[in-house]
């Protein structure tokens, strides 16, 4: 396979690529005038043509330009070069913060990463900006491990009238909005703060808070689901977290300043204090005193041994019900959010439509994860009753094509549906099939 060639952009000597994405790609290359490596961002072809995409590349340039300060990005130059605009900025060699959480972070670390974002959104947010992108893989490192808030690209001017995309649910990313940026209302300096709330989760945790099958999804959990809970041993830090995270703009902290200032008032961790990084989940040692019992396990089984042969017995070979799992807080979090998302798609009559975004997929997520959750079973019974109910209307108004494709969704649900079934045999007569 060819492989592409590199653009040319005057003065520049582009080594690799760096990364791509829809917006933009970014190289390492050599500001030939300095002889130094830059980063050098190049917006995408395909979007030259749009003035509104040239206007947003621009913009970046010039709000960063505005901004001086250790924990964000510097840019050297911006401009246009035939096809392509582009834009030099330094270097970051250590990655970004999307890359460390997958290896691990440890406590110190975290907040050694929260504090100096904290700061650079502090200092933007004074200048009256918003950088409404807050995420991972907006935070690099330089190669002495400070970090570095990059791609202002739908950073807003506070004092800005002007909207840049048709709706708030294109600004941002949907892992990370805040509740009214989700909603396409109004943001302000709070919103980037929930942003970094949920940044925080993800590195304590190693894992997002909210979590759906599509954007919408997503975004509508950030609105409605509860605040999510860190796990025992970082309870610590818990109260900070539900004031980054409340639904509420007017319940969390104020400013990066006041952040900050919570933030001297917690007991900080030290690398001597830590054990293995909070984001690599390790298998712990069976404890010293649980081994000696062991020889229990029989004698406590038995009981519940005989109980299930007294069942089969009166039941004639049926097995019993299982036992209700206790999940642990983290997934049954996340259960209670999907079943959330599910009732909202339900509300919709988004039932089994569109591919990706509906209540039935949903709910067999969330059995995925708990396969005895009885509301997700009874979310996909209502979902299979709704659609006979469309069926039959269907079967009154002779539309048998429409009664079809209902019972066909219904029956997605629920497989076994006696009513569907019983619908389909009329509506299949009918059609003379």
């Amino acid at each position: 396979m060819a492989t592409a060639a590199m653009p040319q952009i005057p003065g520049y000597r582009i080594e690799r690529q760096l990364g791509s994405g829809a917006m933009a790609t970014v190289y390492l290359a050599i500001q030939q005038s300095l002889e130094r490596p830059v980063a050098l961002k190049i917006m995408a072809a395909s979007l030259v043509a749009d003035p509104t995409f040239c206007e947003r590349f621009l913009k970046e340039g010039r709000i960063i330009a505005q901004l001086s300060h250790p924990h964000i990005v510097t840019i050297y130059d911006i401009g246009a070069a035939g096809s392509h605009y582009y834009m030099a900025m330094e270097y970051l060699a250590g990655g970004t913060l999307k890359e460390r959480i997958r290896q691990g972070l440890a406590v110190h670390e975290a907040l050694a990463v929260l504090t100096q974002i904290a700061t650079a959104l502090g200092y933007a947010h004074r200048r009256h900006f918003v950088h409404r992108d807050v995420k991972p893989a907006n935070i690099l490192f330089r190669e002495d491990g400070s970090a570095v808030l990059s791609d202002f690209g739908i950073a807003k001017a506070l004092d800005d009238g002007t909207q840049m995309t048709g709706t708030g649910w294109t600004v941002g990313t949907p892992n990370y909005m805040s509740p009214e940026q989700a909603l396409g209302k109004p943001v302000d300096a709070r919103s980037d703060l929930y942003s970094l709330g949920i940044v925080l989760y993800e590195m304590l945790t190693g894992s997002k808070p909210y979590q759906a099958a599509d954007s919408f999804a997503t975004a509508l959990m950030h609105v409605n689901s509860p605040l999510p809970q860190l796990p025992p041993h970082l309870a610590t830090w818990q109260p900070l977290l539900e004031r980054l995270l409340a639904k509420e703009p007017a319940a969390r902290y104020g400013s990066a300043e006041e952040l900050l200032k919570a933030l001297r008032s917690l007991p900080r961790p030290t690398p001597a204090k830590e054990e293995e990084p909070t984001t690599r989940i390790m298998p712990g040692p069976v404890p010293t005193r649980a081994r000696w019992r062991w020889w229990l396990l029989p004698v406590l089984l038995l009981p519940f041994a005989g109980g299930a042969a007294y069942w089969l017995l009166r039941r004639g070979g049926e097995p019993p019900p299982p036992p209700p799992v206790v999940l642990d807080p983290q997934l049954q979090a996340q259960v209670d959010s999907l079943l959330q998302v599910a009732q909202a798609h339900f509300e919709l009559e988004r039932y089994t439509e569109p591919p990706g975004s509906n209540a039935a997929e949903t709910y067999r997520r969330v059995l995925e994860l708990d396969p005895g959750n009885a509301a997700a079973r009874q979310g996909l019974q209502a979902i299979a009753d709704a659609l006979e109910a469309r069926a039959q209307e269907s079967l009154a108004g002779n539309d048998t094509a429409a009664g079809l494709q209902y019972v066909a969704a219904g029956l997605s649900a629920v497989p076994d549906h006696p009513g569907l079934r019983a619908l389909e045999r009329q509506l299949r007569q009918r059609a003379g099939q």
